[in-house]
């Protein structure tokens, strides 16, 4: 048995494992507890770890594979050609990091280069490009282009994502 990364539908993580739980396929749904703002409060849900992915573990047995393509709100099996097995380390390392004690939190994956948007602040729709990471301050620095001049900004890591 493997593991290997389905792409859902926005929003449809849930469902998925549900209706894959049902046909008895075993699934891991990483979640984290995240702060929500409501209107005359503030609360902590689960949500996914990655949003719209969820881990399935499937035989070689054509099969499962059919159930698993057949379920509603599943869009893929993630792989270059063909679906590509996750590590078992990978799966244990996250399994790690969700039971445990500590605050975690996704990341979008920069390289220092490429072009980001910045979706949240004042700087709000502005696109730049990644130029360093402040890991101290958990802070990145997006070079925004302007009539030909450059002007550098520190922004937080969950203010930006890639363009």
């Amino acid at each position: 048995m493997s593991w290997y990364a389905a792409y859902t539908r926005p929003n449809h993580e849930r469902v998925v494992d549900k209706l894959l739980r049902d046909k008895g396929i075993g699934t891991f749904l990483p979640k984290v507890i995240v702060p929500s703002r409501r209107r005359d409060r503030k609360i902590l849900i689960k949500r996914p770890l990655f949003p719209n992915y969820l881990f399935v573990e499937l035989n070689q047995a054509r099969g499962n594979w059919m159930k698993v393509f057949r379920t509603p709100g599943l869009v893929r099996i993630c792989g270059n050609e063909r679906p590509m097995p996750v590590p078992d380390e990978d799966i244990e390392s996250i399994r790690i990091f969700v039971n445990g004690d500590r605050n975690i939190y996704p990341l979008s994956y920069l390289q220092v280069g490429s072009k980001v948007q910045v979706i949240s602040g004042p700087l709000a729709g502005a696109i730049g490009i990644f130029v360093k990471e402040d890991s101290k301050k958990r802070r990145l620095v997006v070079s925004i282009e302007l009539m030909g001049q450059s002007v550098a900004a520190s922004l937080y890591d969950d203010e930006v994502k890639p363009y």
